[in-house]
């Protein structure tokens, strides 16, 4: 009798323990089915991102965890608009690099580049497509700048290096519309370098620089006023704000301010601050360090033109920096110069070599100038919030070189 009765005690156990693990599949299942319509009807063009799962048994297998991006989204946990966004990029996160090349396709955007790449940029355009249907883009969602001027510079140069003094021989600069995404004007001198005028074989070989087109170039600041001038007409640090863009942060902190040092004029205030792209390509894309090649080859782009050669180096740089802003990248000023740094360069002498000569007495720039009565925002040397991307070795790269 007693074991007849233990026996039906343990049976109606576990026909509760059933039911019980019946209801709570079912209400998963209606849980389940309620998300992914709600996430279908806040992003249509998702589709076929959220299938129904068509049992309950199937639900792990086939529903993504909601996993919440603070790369892809700027609200608080718990707000609605990042469960749906969380739960995109859960599903984002376990496509294939076909699958994202598909999808991205589908809805007209560029397919070419690395998955972590085409991750991102997926992820952004939905992000942005659902804060601008909800009017809740943020100041930090927005661009700041209407132009972009990119910079990279050619200099003298020896095979080692040693004891040698820096001279800008090329001057260009790319300028690019932030709003169009595309560029609108080009600007390029070549320099005469006083302290090592006779170009190196080396410097050369390198830049593609010949010593005829240095002989017959104006001085550098005859150059630099030019290129001030340039600015001027396009109304950049006037009518426009403006940020100053490099492929990392040796033309302003080394050769700009040695080269204002050698010539006798100041420091100009719009480049004490400037965006390094390598920091910003990094931060974005959630990559480790790169440089130019590395950026293009994750891009699926190519180089145009010749390596080394300032004006080509620059076009490639903006090619980049276009691409980052087609993906939703808001460029932000990373980098800057600081004024109590020990100058590389006095009087005229280099403090590596110890030769010396003669220029002009100190002058301040024409921009310089017509700015010193207010903080202008593209110029104002203040400190900067550290970015993302940045690394130890970075760090004291960029120590090094204020400090050379």
């Amino acid at each position: 009798m007693d074991g007849r009765r233990e026996f039906s005690q343990r049976a109606g156990s576990s026909e509760v323990r059933l039911q019980t693990e019946a209801r709570d599949q079912g209400v998963k299942a209606h849980c389940a089915e309620v998300s992914c319509q709600e996430a279908q009807q806040a992003f249509p063009a998702l589709g076929d991102f959220f299938q129904q799962p068509s049992s309950a048994t199937d639900l792990s297998k086939s529903r993504p965890k909601a996993r919440l991006d603070s790369g892809a989204s700027g609200f608080a946990y718990g707000d609605e608009i990042q469960q749906k966004l969380s739960m995109i990029n859960g599903t984002i996160n376990k496509m294939t690099k076909e699958q994202l090349q598909a999808k991205l396709m589908h809805i007209r955007l560029n397919s070419c580049g690395s998955k972590d790449v085409l991750k991102k940029r997926l992820k952004n355009h939905y992000k942005r497509q659902r804060l601008a249907q909800s009017h809740k883009l943020s100041s930090e969602e927005k661009m700041k700048y209407r132009y972009l001027i990119v910079i990279d510079y050619e200099a003298t140069c020896s095979e080692t290096n040693e004891n040698f003094v820096h001279e800008i021989i090329e001057f260009p600069a790319v300028l690019i519309d932030t709003q169009n995404m595309a560029v609108c004007n080009v600007f390029q001198r070549f320099c005469k370098p006083r302290l090592n005028p006779v170009l190196t074989q080396f410097c050369t070989d390198l830049t593609g620089i010949s010593q005829h087109q240095v002989d017959k170039s104006n001085d550098f600041i005859e150059v630099f006023s030019e290129f001030e001038e340039w600015m001027s007409i396009h109304g950049l640090g006037t009518e426009h704000k403006f940020a100053i863009l490099t492929d990392g942060p040796w033309d302003m902190a080394r050769f700009l301010r040695t080269q204002t040092e050698l010539s006798g004029i100041d420091f100009p205030a719009w480049a004490k601050q400037w965006i390094n792209l390598r920091k910003a390509y990094s931060a974005f894309y959630g990559v480790g360090r790169v440089n130019l090649q590395h950026m293009l080859d994750d891009l699926g782009m190519k180089f145009q033109g010749r390596p080394h050669c300032g004006l080509d180096d620059a076009r490639n740089i903006a090619n980049i920096a276009m691409r980052l802003l087609q993906d939703g990248c808001i460029m932000r000023i990373n980098e800057y110069f600081h004024e109590d740094n020990k100058s590389p360069v006095k009087n005229g002498t280099s403090q590596k070599s110890g030769r010396a000569d003669t220029f002009r007495s100190p002058t301040k720039s024409r921009l310089t100038q017509v700015n010193s009565s207010k903080d202008n925002e593209q110029g104002a040397c203040r400190p900067d919030i550290p970015q993302e991307g940045e690394n130890v070795s970075d760090l004291l790269e960029y120590l090094r070189i204020q400090r050379s």
